[in-house]
């Protein structure tokens, strides 16, 4: 099995001779390889495969290598991707068509094993470039929709998702169920043990809804000691009985700290789309919110649902 880190080339050239020599100097410098005698086997395989660097033959058999190039260059998921153009003509004028449809470096035959090999540290050196600037770019990303205490969603990503998700369920009809919990007496907490062992319960509560959901599903710190679970494809009966377990597992787990166990117990409201008086994804928010108020009013450790609508009320459902 080939090390996943490692840099793979594909080359791509009709010469059998050409691929066998490039193969061993890729390998005698510790690359891996993967070759394609045929354009079109080529342009149907390397979208599905991993490879950093392709080295392309400018006059294949069935097709141009520039042709080849600018398709692999088109493809979004593949644009980052570094493409060295191999031909045997010395002509400017199809070294500035292939740089122009997408090819990186350009090197003519017979080419300078030195050279080649050069060419293709050097593309190393940008592919690995661009790898850590994705990477880094990733880490900003979920890191500007993470709770930085919790690892949750921050409120900010739950709003924007919530909006889309609202959106989708609207459009198509589908359920969509907006859960908000309290952590209850939280300051209490806060004021007996101190910030530090808040946190931790705030952490083991969190963990608790990050093991519960499902992939589709949504976590996120809403505020404080507030927490919101964006449930699509769930009618209210169902994210009711999901709250529930929420609920008992929290109020059966006392919460292991530093300063011993804590037991904690959450109210929850539970709102769900469609609903004949929730138009927008800020209404599904406050019939929640509603719900959770009533949670904590008759209470506390309780699951409440938001108001049913007037129309389920005249056939004397309680369903939202």
């Amino acid at each position: 099995m080939s090390d996943p880190k490692a840099f793979q080339v594909a080359v791509v050239d009709d010469d059998p001779a050409i691929r066998r020599l490039v193969r061993l100097l890729l390998k005698r410098s510790g690359y891996e390889s993967i070759e394609f005698g045929m354009g079109e086997e080529a342009r149907a395989q390397l979208p599905a495969i991993a490879w950093d660097l392709a080295i392309l033959d400018r006059r294949l058999p069935d097709m141009d290598g520039v042709d080849l190039c600018h398709q692999l260059k088109s493809d979004p998921e593949l644009r980052n991707r570094y493409i060295i153009m191999l031909t045997g003509e010395d002509d400017q004028e199809d070294k500035i068509q292939g740089l122009d449809l997408g090819a990186d470096d350009y090197i003519t035959k017979p080419f300078q094993y030195p050279e080649l090999m050069a060419r293709i540290r050097a593309a190393k050196r940008i592919v690995d470039l661009q790898k850590e600037l994705l990477e880094t770019n990733r880490r900003l990303e979920l890191l500007s929709i993470t709770d930085g205490l919790t690892k949750l969603y921050n409120h900010r990503h739950l709003q924007d998702e919530l909006a889309r998700a609202f959106e989708e369920s609207q459009r198509y009809q589908r359920p969509l169920s907006f859960v908000i919990v309290d952590l209850d007496f939280f300051k209490k907490v806060n004021d007996t043990y101190g910030h530090a062992i808040g946190d931790e319960v705030l952490k083991a509560i969190s963990s608790i809804f990050q093991k519960s959901i499902r992939t589709t599903d949504l976590a996120a710190r809403y505020g404080g000691e507030e927490f919101a679970l964006m449930l699509p494809e769930t009618m209210l009966e169902d994210a009711l009985t999901f709250a529930e377990q929420i609920r008992a597992s929290i109020e059966a787990t006392p919460v292991m700290t530093n300063a011993g166990a804590i037991p904690a117990t959450v109210s929850i409201g539970v709102a769900t789309v469609p609903h004949a008086r929730i138009h927008s994804a800020k209404e599904l928010i406050v019939a929640a919110d509603k719900a959770l108020y009533r949670a904590k009013k008759n209470g506390r450790n309780q699951v409440q649902a938001a108001e049913p609508s007037r129309a389920a009320r005249a056939k004397g459902t309680d369903a939202a």
